[in-house]
């Protein structure tokens, strides 16, 4: 699962010297500044197999990306490691070393130190895929991507290895071509772990109480504060009465539930203005305040600036 860099300006040798073959077992797709530019665009796919006590990796990958169980290694995208038949272990730095089998995925985020190999006695089958841009950038801040590195798939495994499949093919029937097609299969593997890591996963503002009924409710805030919720709403979601909840959450949580649900709309609100180009109008509505003026004060009471404020100092780190 490795990533050769391309010269910008003129094509990438080894890209084309790695792809020739329609059986090898993985395949580097080359990206352009054009490419570059989409919000989402695959830039390696590929499957091995290692017999028990076999080395790992096998040689062939640019040096780069070639590593050793001792040193370890950094890569510059993200990766999405399925293992298919055998076992093996793994270790991310911050992170306690864990086994993975068959029907396991590891994530990888760039820049984030990793090792992992098939265990000798077994041996392991491999489906990866690399992807780069922004989107997967904005997922990864909002928690709803590569929050943990081990991901057993369950129910998930036989789709998301089909779509890795259907994947590798597609690219073995145009080598050296990178396209939108690529983009929408590397999406549904995406969509596939992640449903498989949580579904709906908590944003990283939010925490993790003692109380299962108060993380239920929270759950359901940060689900669907965009629309007009009151406790009232979230108290039936979490299986309890308005007053009950209240109580709850001022014994397990720093916030009273009318807190949760504005901060949860500020801070989506926060986001859009620092990620997008949406009227400040646009983003009051999309984020549930329902009113300009309503986000104009919550601003000022969270932060003691105005959302143009935000907005305007966004724009001056841009230049």
């Amino acid at each position: 699962m490795t990533i050769p860099r391309q010269a910008k300006g003129k094509p990438d040798r080894l890209l084309e010297s790695t792809s020739r073959s329609a059986i090898a077992p993985f395949h580097y797709l080359p990206v352009d500044d054009n490419i570059r530019a989409w919000e989402l665009y695959v830039t390696g796919i590929g499957q091995q197999s290692y017999t028990p006590g076999e080395p790992y990796p096998k040689a062939g990958h640019p040096s780069l990306y070639h590593f050793n169980w001792g040193e370890g290694r950094v890569l510059p995208d993200y990766s999405f490691i399925l293992i298919t038949s055998g076992a093996g272990e793994f270790q991310f730095r911050n992170s306690p070393p864990g086994k993975c089998v068959a029907g396991d995925a590891l994530l990888i985020a760039p820049g984030q130190w990793h090792r992992y190999r098939p265990l000798p006695a077994t041996g392991w089958t491999e489906l990866w895929m690399c992807v780069g841009g922004e989107y997967l950038h904005r997922l990864r801040r909002r928690g709803a991507n590569f929050r943990q590195p081990h991901v057993p798939l369950g129910a998930h495994f036989a789709g998301t290895r089909d779509v890795l499949l259907d994947l590798l093919a597609t690219v073995r029937g145009q080598l050296n071509h990178n396209s939108p097609r690529l983009t929408a299969k590397a999406l549904e593997v995406i969509a596939l772990v992640a449903e498989a890591g949580g579904g709906q996963i908590r944003p990283p503002e939010t925490c993790e109480t003692s109380d299962p009924r108060v993380n239920d409710a929270i759950e359901f805030i940060w689900n669907n504060s965009h629309r007009a919720i009151h406790i009232r709403d979230v108290a039936a979601a979490a299986g309890v009465l308005p007053r009950t909840l209240e109580r709850q959450f001022a014994a397990a949580h720093a916030r009273t539930v009318r807190a949760e649900i504005e901060w949860s709309r500020y801070v989506r609100a926060r986001r859009l203005l620092r990620d997008s180009s949406l009227p400040l109008k646009e983003i009051a509505y999309a984020c549930g305040f329902g009113d300009p003026r309503r986000m104009i004060d919550v601003f000022r009471r969270q932060e003691g600036v105005l959302p143009s404020q935000i907005r305007a100092l966004k724009a001056a780190s841009a230049d």
